[in-house]
């Protein structure tokens, strides 16, 4: 759990220190600050959330306690819904972002659920994604009339454009995102095309 924390903090730009008496290898690897030794009173001093993922209760009640009387925010893997908030398990892919969340009851159940997701997603969303974010931008920007602009954005990442992407590739894609964009910005200003 800490090794899966600690990867997703860093993920996203975090200083992580990590305080355990040890450590596995994968963890220790990680570019961290380790302290190799247990907890003290004090720790969280400059912290703005601390993940607490000790198999001892006792462990995870100080932290905790701390962590509210300095206003750090905390999240508990052994009791998710007695912290500040819950972390579900997630996965990025490129601009996609899947994640699932039980209440607290199975972080197991959670892992594989999200997992079934991935798996039953088009491997080219992220693709798609990716490519279609400028126009979306220029979509926003140039079509004033906001029924035509709805319309067109969900042409964006309808299941045609997939269907384009898989035939054309992404120079096919980016073809078809520039007729939307020039047809969008002929009918808004007027101009028959």
């Amino acid at each position: 759990m800490a090794l899966r924390r600690a990867r997703g903090l860093l993920q996203v730009g975090a200083s992580v220190c990590v305080i355990a008496p040890e450590v596995e290898a994968e963890l220790a690897a990680l570019p961290v600050e380790f302290r190799g030794r247990p907890y003290q009173a004090g720790d969280l001093a400059g912290a703005f959330l601390v993940i607490v993922a000790t198999d001892d209760l006792r462990t995870n009640q100080a932290v905790a306690e701390e962590a509210r009387a300095t206003g750090v925010l905390v999240n508990r893997t052994d009791d998710p819904q007695a912290g500040d908030l819950v972390i579900p398990a997630h996965e990025h892919r490129g601009p996609l972002t899947v994640a699932v969340h039980t209440s607290g009851i199975s972080a197991a159940a959670a892992a594989v659920i999200r997992d079934q997701c991935l798996a039953a997603i088009d491997p080219d969303w992220p693709r798609l994604l990716e490519a279609v974010a400028p126009y979306r931008k220029r979509i926003q920007q140039q079509v004033v009339d906001p029924v035509q602009r709805r319309e067109k954005l969900l042409q964006l990442t309808d299941p045609q454009a997939l269907r384009v992407l898989k035939a054309h590739g992404s120079d096919g894609l980016c073809r078809y995102c520039d007729d939307l964009v020039h047809k969008s910005t002929a009918q808004d200003q007027g101009i028959s095309s």
